[in-house]
């Protein structure tokens, strides 16, 4: 949707990207006692005050809704019935654009002051210190700028630095220009996108589930609300407690991904956002675990009045459908999955025990009463633990309010060790999906202590980042990856590993066509709004005229607006007409946008997937395996021939350099994040005069090792 007409859309109320959510009984908040293992306590982040404002366009259009965020050139805007928008700041007159730079600085100022960042990373490396001491071992060197500036920027940004980006942070001398880094990368665009690709890794995010349905909305929804900084746990709750249909509510994407399979649904939200493994209770009582049959059915209890399919709706489609040859037949079938797949609570709780139960504390076939899990004989006193039974309607919710509370023994633990992965790449408790006993971290004091900085911080992943960044421990050299059989790693320094499909990718666009390529935005949800029907009675005039809609929504998108089985929910090129602001370049048949922008996740033969990009099926999917189709892809696939093209932005800044000294030297920051040695730059230099062209050398450094890897 073009700025213009979303703009227009929002003044009209006629977009719902996040739908309102439902009414219920708000419980009492618990009073919360933590006591925190570091030195200093963090202090914790004050309350958001709302700023609401009316916004006006530059063609004089206007909209009451309060500022959510500003990263690099678009804003995030909510609406006071809860709609979420993300759009190009431009379309804004430059006073509002002015007022919304003076919200982002007034954020920034709510955000952990310097001070309180420096005393939490301090405990992060203390803590670490006393393990290392305790078993004769050392903290790593420092790590040089030149490790640090690309580190950085793969963890932050998810690429690597442009030249300009290198040379300007190397030629710094000012004390502090690591932690300035450090918050202008959480604060960019680029932020969002990394996260985006981080959180879709564990949240399974595909362009379609079932049998091909869209689930655009969904992605966009996630999006928007980590353009906006939603806390972890209002994310969370969110997806966990969204109703309706897809193409109304993007946040019921979460739970419908499962609706055919309640049981796995349950199964794997468990191990997502409280990094426990009950699969195997859901068949038999846990060999190897305290988790019984039960437990994991009084679990699956919460959702047992939940229901992700109107099977009446879907019948009456397809009746309204045969009525008449002439519908397009794939068409009417997006129209009926759109408004069968939606999440509703019934007032009764369906769920029964299975008929093959097997164990004394239960009898097959008997209705299951909800009962929530504890890991320890003292969990069950928290308030928390407080939740109603009694009206089924409300059972998710109550789930959620127990998940996402602060008192829940694992949910803040679970996001806080996650976190340490993603940055270090190895968790305080590995692995990351079963972490009951907390006994098992590498160090149950630095566990403590991150779980405390995540509710100090009000779980903004952002602040938690900020923290573990400024530690020394993560500015520290990097170790190699250890052998977990002979002990636990103690964190000496993060571990060197390869970049995630997605950092290769994003880091070779960039070098391809530069920081354009941040100003990108894949928008598909909108489209799907088509498909939605009035409520009432299915009639076949409503069912053409959502088809029709829907063939105008996706006039010249093909197959890509639905997806394909062989591609896996998208195309090669993506959807050339969902991107909003800067248009997509696209060179060798590739689209050049970042990866959080492609179809998700890309098809099987795409260089993203080859390169050990998820499948989704599973949370953390992703692989950063070594195979030899990835060399052929650099040596002579579309994204080698991108490399060694001409017009690449990394070859393009280093012909604007006088001397081939310099020339060598931009290459080398562009995609090394550092300045030759000067063996490097005399061998270069000659090869150059003796006929080796800039393109060539560009390839040559992005397929060494040191390019591959984060160090």
């Amino acid at each position: 949707m073009r700025p213009f007409v979303l703009f227009a859309c929002l003044c009209t109320g006629l977009v719902a990207l996040a739908a309102p959510k439902k009414e219920g009984k708000k419980p009492a908040e618990p009073v919360i006692k933590v006591v925190a293992p570091a030195a200093a306590p963090v202090a914790p982040i004050g309350e958001r005050a709302a700023i609401w404002h009316e916004w006006t366009d530059k063609e004089g259009r206007k909209i009451d809704a309060q500022f959510c965020g500003l990263s690099g050139d678009f804003i995030t805007l909510q609406t006071r019935d809860g709609r979420t928008y993300h759009f190009k700041a431009d379309i804004l007159i430059p006073e509002d654009v002015e007022f919304a730079r003076g919200c982002l600085d007034r954020s920034r100022k709510n955000s952990f002051s310097p001070a309180i960042i420096a005393s939490a990373a301090a405990d992060i490396d203390r803590l670490v210190g006393v393990v290392l001491t305790a078993n004769k071992q050392a903290l790593n060197a420092p790590a040089t700028d030149e490790q640090f500036l690309r580190r950085i920027y793969l963890d932050a940004a998810g690429r690597v630095p442009t030249a300009k980006e290198a040379a300007t942070f190397l030629a710094s001398n000012a004390p502090d220009k690591r932690a300035k880094l450090i918050d202008d990368l959480v604060f960019s665009p680029s932020y969002s996108m990394q996260m985006f690709n981080w959180m879709a890794d564990l949240l399974r995010v595909k362009d379609t589930f079932a049998k091909g349905v869209p689930a655009f909305s969904f992605e966009d929804w996630l999006k928007t609300r980590i353009a906006a900084n939603a806390p972890w746990d209002k994310l969370v709750s969110e997806m966990i407690t969204a109703d309706g249909r897809l193409c109304d509510n993007g946040a019921t994407g979460f739970m419908l991904f499962d609706a055919e399979m309640p049981l796995d649904g349950v199964s794997n939200l468990m191990t997502t956002f409280l990094g426990t493994n009950m699969a195997c209770a859901q068949c038999h009582d846990h060999p190897l675990a305290e988790w019984k049959q039960r437990d994991f059915y009084q679990m699956a209890a919460f959702f047992g009045a939940t229901d992700g399919k109107d099977e009446a709706i879907g019948s009456a489609i397809k009746k309204a459908v045969r009525a008449d040859a002439s519908l397009p037949k794939a068409a009417a079938l997006k129209v009926e999955q759109m408004n069968t797949f939606r999440m509703e609570d019934a007032d009764k709780q369906k769920l029964t025990f299975p008929k093959d139960y097997k164990y004394k504390d239960a009898k097959a076939g008997d209705p299951v009463t909800p009962a929530l899990i504890a890991w320890s004989k003292g969990d069950k006193s928290l308030p928390v633990y407080n939740v109603s039974t009694k009206n089924p309607a409300q059972l998710r919710d109550e789930f959620a309010r127990w998940l996402t509370s602060p008192q829940n023994p694992r949910f803040a633990t679970n996001i806080a060790n996650r976190v340490w992965k993603k940055a270090f790449g190895l968790g305080v408790i590995e692995p990351v999906n079963d972490i009951d006993d907390l006994a098992e971290a590498s160090s149950p004091e630095l566990m403590a202590h991150l779980t405390f900085v995540m509710k100090a911080a009000k779980f903004d992943l952002r602040e938690v980042q900020r923290v573990i960044y400024n530690s020394k421990t993560y500015q520290s050299s990097a170790s190699a990856t250890p052998d977990l059989g002979k002990g636990k790693y103690l964190f000496n320094g993060p571990l060197v590993r390869r970049l995630s499909a997605e950092q290769v990718w994003d880091s070779l666009v960039v070098t391809a066509v530069g920081t354009y390529a941040d100003n990108v935005l894949l928008r598909r949800g909108d489209d799907l709004k088509a498909m939605a029907l009035p409520a009432g009675k299915v009639t076949l005039a409503e069912v053409k005229n959502a088809v029709d809609r829907t063939k105008k929504a996706f006039a010249g998108g093909g197959k890509a607006a639905g997806g394909s089985k062989k591609s896996a929910g998208g195309s090669s090129l993506g959807l050339a007409n969902g991107y909003e602001g800067d248009k997509p370049v696209s060179r060798f048949s590739l689209m050049l946008a970042r990866a959080s922008e492609l179809p998700q996740p890309s098809p099987e033969t795409h260089f993203l997937r080859l390169w050990g990009q998820g499948d989704r099926l599973l949370a953390d999917s992703a692989t950063n395996d070594g195979s030899v189709p990835q060399v052929l892809q650099m040596m002579n696939g579309s994204v080698g021939k991108l490399v060694a093209d001409v017009r690449s932005a990394a070859v393009m800044d280093a012909m604007k350099e006088n001397t081939p000294e310099a020339q060598v030297t931009s290459l080398y920051l562009s995609y090394l994040s550092r300045k030759p040695t000067n063996k490097e730059l005399i061998s270069a230099t000659k090869s150059l005069q003796g006929g080796l062209a800039l393109t060539d050398l560009g390839w040559v450094l992005a397929n060494t090792r040191e390019f591959l890897f984060v160090q």
